[in-house]
C-alpha cells in the first residue's frame, strides 16, 4: 500500500470506527446493557480495518504479504486510538465551551 493510501484508509476507518462505536454505545445505553467501550472500539476497528484491507487487496489484485499484514495491524491500532479518544474529546471540548458561554450548544 502506498503511504498516501494508508493515510486515506486510516482516516476513513477511524471515522467509521468512531461513528459505529458511538452508535452501538447509544443502542446499548438505551437498553441498559453493560459493556466496555474500549473493547467495543477494538472489535469494531479490527473488523473495519480487516474489511478495508481485504477490499483493497481484492480490488487491486494484491497478494497478502508481510508488509500488508504489518500495515493492517498498525491500521487497526491507530483507528482504535482515534476511536477511543476522538469523539469523547470533541464532546468534552464542546461541553467546556458551553460552560464558558453559559449556553447549550448541542441541543
Amino acid at each position: 500500500m502506498g503511504f498516501q493510501f494508508i493515510f486515506i484508509v486510516l482516516f476513513i476507518v477511524s471515522v467509521l470506527t468512531t461513528l459505529t462505536v458511538q452508535g452501538i454505545k447509544y443502542i446499548l445505553d438505551t437498553n441498559n446493557k453493560n459493556y466496555s467501550a474500549n473493547i467495543l472500539a477494538v472489535i469494531v476497528s479490527v473488523l473495519l480495518s480487516g474489511i478495508m484491507v481485504f477490499l483493497y487487496c481484492l480490488y487491486f489484485s494484491k497478494p497478502f504479504t508481510t508488509q500488508i499484514v504489518i500495515e493492517t495491524v498498525v491500521l487497526m491500532y491507530l483507528s482504535f486510538l482515534v476511536a477511543t479518544n476522538g469523539y469523547d474529546k470533541i464532546v468534552q471540548t464542546i461541553r467546556q465551551i458551553e460552560n464558558k458561554l453559559g449556553k447549550d450548544i448541542l441541543k
